[in-house]
């Protein structure tokens, strides 16, 4: 017992420890620098994003605006088909830190890649066009969370989905019916909070007469919690200056 003792706590072992510790350390600055720089990449889209307006911005300012657009034969969110004179779609990514994320299956290993700083950021951006101008736009936010993606059905509880969604879309307009009324209204905006996971992903809907407080709200993107140890558990993370109004 003394020998293997005297092993664990030589010159050579403690240099062993030591440089374990050194690339440890590397590797988690590493992959939060690089988590941190695909977020700042988000934000910008996301808030390039944010200057569009229904029937307004042309298609030219829009594609200068946002580079990442491509053509695509889709509808939004991967609908079948296009349902537009033109679409277009982009996505940012945390490359491969992410990818080996969200492949894991062990929750052990999923947390321990998390503790090290390995993140999974996913943004899905969505614009059409209709006679040369905006009819549609609207963002997808995935980034990671505690646990791993739990299979459905049956849905997971909440604060185990293993990622934060956050959703937006533009609408013309937003039809309201209250429960047992035949009256219907109109509402420039709607915000919606998934049933099984309501801490944990949020649905956005706003028209061109969204108050400016929700849009900049709705757009107003806080990834610092990506980068940090324990990564992004809630939406009100990232999106905090709507929490109040998620609560009504």
């Amino acid at each position: 017992m003394s020998t293997v003792w005297s092993k664990l706590v030589s010159h050579r072992a403690k240099r062993i420890y030591l440089w374990l510790f050194a690339v440890v350390l590397t590797a988690a600055v590493a992959l939060r620098l690089e988590a941190a720089i695909a977020a700042n990449r988000i934000v910008s889209v996301v808030t390039a994003l944010s200057t569009l307006r229904l029937g307004v911005t042309s298609q030219a300012d829009t594609l200068r605006r946002i580079p990442a657009l491509r053509p695509s034969k889709t509808g939004p969110y991967d609908a079948p088909r296009c349902d537009a004179d033109e679409c277009f779609s982009g996505f940012v990514e945390n490359g491969r830190p992410g990818r080996v994320l969200w492949r894991t299956e062990s929750e052990v290993l999923s947390d321990v890649l998390r503790c090290l700083g390995f993140r999974a950021e996913g943004l899905g951006i969505y614009v059409n066009f209709t006679s040369g101008r905006v009819s549609y736009f609207g963002y997808h936010l995935m980034v990671s969370a505690p646990g791993v993606p739990a299979s459905v059905p049956p849905p997971p509880p909440d604060g185990k989905l293993g990622a934060v969604v956050i959703g937006l879309e533009s609408e013309k307009m937003i039809n309201v019916r209250e429960p047992n009324s035949a009256i219907e209204t109109h509402s420039p905006y709607r915000i919606t909070l998934a049933r099984a996971v309501p801490s944990q992903s949020i649905g956005i809907a706003l028209t061109p007469d969204a108050p400016d407080e929700i849009v900049r709200g709705a757009f107003d993107l806080r990834l610092r919690c990506v980068w940090s140890f324990g990564g992004c558990r809630r939406w009100n993370q990232l999106l905090p200056s709507l929490e109040p109004l998620a609560r009504k």
